[in-house]
């Protein structure tokens, strides 16, 4: 139920902007992990499989994805995993038609994607996606 009462409100986030032009900053709070524009991981498409995790700062499920990744980067750090922000990015965000937030695009070696999930994950579950997806071993 909370669950869903956090995708639910981040889906309204992502309609309405949630004031988040304001309040907009890169940086997760208190975690560290930091958006990466994604004209920065434009060149890196097509040679790598991948993991785009398209989020806000401002909502709540994100956020907690963020958590998740940043732990999985510090496991495995030559990892290809990284957190777009949609308020910063809106043009990523409709190239890869993202309605919701969060959303976790799973992109193989060839740049084709390969799976895709709307919704926060839990860390058991997210890592065994990247290792099957050949993203993290």
């Amino acid at each position: 139920m909370i669950k869903q009462l956090l995708v639910s409100f981040c889906v309204a986030c992502v309609i309405m902007g949630c004031g988040a032009e304001e309040s907009r900053t890169i940086d997760l709070p208190k975690e560290g992990l930091v958006a990466t524009p994604y004209e920065n991981v434009v060149p890196l498409i097509g040679k790598e499989a991948l993991l785009l995790e398209f989020g806000s700062t401002t909502c709540a499920s994100c956020v907690e994805m963020g958590k998740i990744l940043r732990k999985i980067k510090e496991e495995h750090p030559k990892s290809h995993l990284y957190f777009i922000e949609v308020y910063n990015d809106k043009q990523a965000m409709q190239n890869y038609g993202i309605q919701m937030i969060p959303t976790q695009i799973y992109l193989n070696a060839k740049g084709e994607e390969v799976d895709r999930h709307i919704g926060a994950v839990s860390y058991e579950q997210l890592i065994a996606k990247l290792k099957e997806q050949k993203i993290i071993f």
